[in-house]
């Protein structure tokens, strides 16, 4: 009853993440995941994140012709051959620096962090692929706007992650550390383009 619990299933753990996120983490942690269970929800929120990027395609491309198969089958392997690779190697880069911040979890905790928080904001990843591509009447700004909440809500959710997996106090200080890098590259190309 208490691995109920401490982790009441996929969805009801996601469901949890939007009401109390470091608590939907806790009980992520607290239910001891196996490496293929973390495989699990990095590879399910991949999916998502697929599911919408094929949706956005369709939109752009006509369904059913070569050039939307060929984009569709490419979308396909980097998602799911190439991103996971990707995950586990950011999912290390994060434990290294939270380990250089004083944090306390170790090599595990990391990759359950980086993998619950990518699944728990693939659902808001897809929609802000799917969204501006809906809003084609809206000024471009707005397109523009709604696209990159979801990058903000992953690092966001990734932030809560982190903080609860490393016994940070604070996790908008976390946020701020992850958001840093990301707004001076932003700033460096706009100033440069």
């Amino acid at each position: 009853m208490a691995e109920t619990i401490a982790h009441p299933g996929l969805l009801l753990g996601m469901a949890r993440f939007y009401h109390a996120p470091r608590l939907s983490m806790r009980g992520v942690l607290d239910s001891g995941p196996t490496e293929s269970r973390l495989l699990v929800y990095m590879m399910v929120g991949l999916v998502i994140m697929l599911a919408g990027k094929l949706a956005q395609l369709a939109m752009e491309v006509p369904p059913g012709t070569d050039r939307f198969m060929s984009r569709a089958v490419a979308e396909a392997g980097a998602w799911l051959f190439m991103m996971p690779l990707f995950y586990y190697a950011l999912a290390a880069f994060g434990t290294m620096i939270s380990k250089l911040f004083r944090g306390h979890g170790g090599w595990q905790s990391g990759r359950a962090a980086f993998f619950w928080a990518s699944l728990v904001s693939a659902p808001v990843m897809a929609l802000s692929y799917i969204v501006p591509s809906m809003v084609g009447s809206a000024p471009a700004w707005v397109a523009a706007a709604i696209s990159q909440l979801g990058p903000v809500f992953s690092i966001w959710a990734l932030a809560q992650c982190f903080a609860e997996a490393f016994e940070f106090r604070q996790s908008w200080m976390v946020f701020a550390t992850m958001s840093a890098p990301i707004l001076a590259i932003f700033v460096v190309l706009r100033l440069a383009g």
